[in-house]
């Protein structure tokens, strides 16, 4: 973080007083000393200052991430096979969507996909399947795991909340978003346990059977979406980018036999 210049500094220890005189009286405490005998340095004031504003941005980090997981209310914490479902798992028409994290026509859909279900009244669920193409490896293929061990460890809820971070926050096409276990921190999440989790692979089975069936589809690009009717059994493959309108029509076509 860059260091403040000595104006700003004294601006922003005034702004947060209370805060750092605790942790001041804290030092001197420690140290032993009395307050007044101890003139605070410009060091000090940094470290204090800087300390504070990271974990101010902590904060609103966490803050931010417990909004994103209530806009996933509709996904429930635990799914059949554990797979990743947002809405009612009994719903009729399941949109499997074969996608990956590092794709920007994904992001362009996502959006689309969760109107859908949010409007369908329970009709309607959106399964995500891990489809991550060998030109964004290896971080398409690393964020995959990530949202499996972010599901074992939180549920199926805050998997969704989690995959909605990293698809509308990595650079894409393989960039990826970084270290990846800031980024899970940042989350408000357990680093130590994703890292756990990422060093074995208890996962890597899942995401390369979500790969092998969309190859089986024949499924080459993403983002790829097998509607299916639950109740019939019949299943349609949409490929590429698809509007919420479109894919609302789509569903109202195969409901209306």
């Amino acid at each position: 973080m860059p260091k403040l210049p000595h104006i700003a500094l004294i601006a922003t220890l005034g702004a947060m007083s209370t805060a750092l005189a605790y942790q001041y009286s804290e030092i001197q405490s420690l140290k032993g000393q009395p307050r007044q005998s101890q003139a605070i340095s410009e060091h000090t004031v940094v470290a204090l200052v800087d300390q504070r504003l990271e974990v101010l941005e902590r904060r609103r980090a966490k803050d931010g991430f417990e909004k994103k997981v209530f806009e996933f209310e509709l996904a429930q914490q635990s799914t059949p096979d554990h797979r990743l479902i947002y809405g009612n798992p009994e719903a009729r028409i399941t949109l499997q969507e074969f996608g990956d994290i590092e794709c920007p026509f994904c992001r362009k859909m996502h959006d689309d996909l969760k109107q859908v279900v949010d409007n369908a009244e329970n009709t309607v669920n959106w399964e995500f399947k891990h489809f991550p193409l060998e030109s964004h490896n290896p971080a398409a293929a690393l964020q995959a795991k990530v949202i499996e061990c972010v599901k074992d460890s939180y549920g199926n809820r805050v998997a969704w909340a989690a995959l909605d971070r990293f698809i509308f926050e990595t650079a894409g096409n393989g960039k990826g978003v970084g270290d990846l276990t800031n980024f899970v921190r940042g989350m408000g999440l357990s680093g130590v346990a994703i890292d756990l989790c990422m060093a074995s692979d208890v996962h890597e089975n899942r995401i390369e059977s979500d790969y092998r069936e969309g190859q089986a589809l024949g499924i080459t690009g993403t983002p790829a979406l097998r509607i299916i009717d639950t109740q019939t059994g019949d299943a349609y493959l949409i490929k590429g980018y698809k509007t919420a309108e479109q894919i609302a029509q789509a569903v109202q076509h195969i409901l209306r036999g």
